[in-house]
């Protein structure tokens, strides 16, 4: 009896060590203080630039948007069509090369959940949602304002691919009113169509203080060639992100065309 209890309590005390060592020894551990490369673009960013240097200063400067852009028929007619006052709809959202590029006036926050990335721009009701599961664009997907965009990680580089959109937003480049306040907005205005496929490269340089989005955008029914630009967010924990509603501070052609100094 008293060495079957032996053989009992051996077994026991084995079978013990053995989940202990179990619960020790699962492979590359990551410390719970480890910050996921997502948890680290968390946090509200401004824009560099401003209307009278929209690519700021060095050496984190946006790249300039084309003033000869490879325009196809149809990308030149709708940038005339733009770039006329009274075809500004006031509000219109500006989808997602607008809400990535605004020069420093609107923040934009970075949300981590776990299955996606959520930018909000604070001058736009509608956010970009990124997944980051794993899952592919929809095969019947409906065209929206922000479009479907996909993300993963490549080492510290989140890439982002965005199909969908509407093509009926604003120009992607400039003021979106169309004040012409900004040197940039002598610029053709810079349409997007139904056909346009943007891939963003992301990333954190400067120690994490400065968020760099690479932006190639393809669309063969508006242009010829890709357009490849860069622009720079600034980490700024000292401010949060308002609510702003456009439609409560209406704008009308009227009054865009006497910031021109034009006639309505």
């Amino acid at each position: 009896m008293r060495e079957n209890v032996a053989v009992v309590s051996r077994a026991v005390i084995l079978a013990v060590i053995l989940a202990l060592a179990g619960c020790t020894s699962s492979p590359n551990p990551v410390p719970a203080s480890e910050p996921s490369n997502a948890s680290r673009l968390t946090g509200v960013w401004v824009a560099v630039g401003t209307f009278d240097d929209p690519a700021g200063p060095a050496p984190w400067q946006n790249t300039p948007w084309p003033s000869n852009p490879p325009f196809t028929e149809w990308g030149a007619e709708r940038s005339r069509w733009l770039g006329d006052i009274k075809n500004v709809v006031p509000c219109q959202p500006g989808g997602p090369i607008f809400a990535m590029q605004d020069i420093g006036i609107f923040p934009i926050e970075i949300l981590e959940a776990g299955d996606r990335i959520v930018i909000k721009p604070e001058n736009s009701a509608l956010p970009r949602r990124i997944f980051t599961d794993g899952r592919g664009h929809p095969a019947d997907l409906e065209p929206s304002w922000m479009g479907h965009s996909i993300g993963r990680w490549e080492g510290d580089v989140l890439v982002v691919d965005t199909i969908g959109t509407t093509g009926r937003t604003r120009g992607m480049n400039g003021v979106g009113s169309n004040a012409r306040v900004s040197r940039d907005d002598s610029n053709p205005r810079l349409p997007t169509s139904d056909q346009l496929h943007l891939v963003e490269r992301i990333r954190l340089v400067a120690d994490g203080e400065i968020l760099e989005d690479e932006m190639t955008m393809t669309d063969p029914k508006a242009y010829t060639a890709p357009i490849v630009v860069k622009h720079y967010f600034q980490r700024r924990p000292d401010i949060e992100v308002f609510e702003y509603v456009c439609n409560e501070r209406p704008r009308n052609s009227t009054d865009v065309v006497e910031t021109l100094g034009g006639e309505p």
